[in-house]
């Protein structure tokens, strides 16, 4: 039988990871107690919040409007699990969801218009077998004005 030894790490010893947080609130007023909750658990806000009211598809406790926000930031993993369980006992919370976000190395950075950068290949299962035919072309990315139009016509 081997003799294990486990080191327990402090938080000194370990990496802060970075996390993006997806929040659904009921009112823009709700932002800041949940910017403040971040804050008193020691993470090391990355972006700024950025909050858009959406209408709902179906009621979300008991509210068909909200409010989503969305914020980055760095923090040690059992400071996330208290942030997650400290979210949902708020009542202003409708939803949430913390995401941890790949090293800076993992991410994959666009190409597109860079001179000379090759295109990056990837998985495709329809690769393996022959395609039976061609796709049209992909339609040419909206700028933020001509998208918020498109939402402004489609929502009404």
């Amino acid at each position: 039988m081997t003799n294990v030894a486990f080191i327990h790490m402090t938080n000194e010893e370990k990496d802060k990871k970075e996390y993006e947080l997806g929040i659904l609130i009921r009112q823009e007023e709700d932002l800041p107690g949940v910017i403040a909750l971040l804050a008193e658990h020691k993470v090391e806000i990355t972006s700024e919040a950025r909050a858009k009211r959406l209408a709902m598809a179906y009621e979300v406790k008991g509210h068909k409007e909200g409010v989503f926000a969305s914020v980055t930031f760095k923090a040690y993993g059992d400071e996330v699990k208290a942030l997650e369980h400290d979210l949902g006992l708020r009542a202003d919370v409708l939803r949430s969801l913390v995401v941890k976000l790949p090293k800076p190395s993992l991410r994959v950075a666009s190409t597109k218009g860079i001179p000379g950068s090759a295109p990056v290949e990837r998985y495709s299962p329809s690769a393996t077998r022959p395609a039976a035919e061609p796709r049209p072309a992909a339609p040419k990315p909206l700028s933020n004005e001509a998208l918020e139009k498109k939402l402004e016509e489609i929502l009404g």
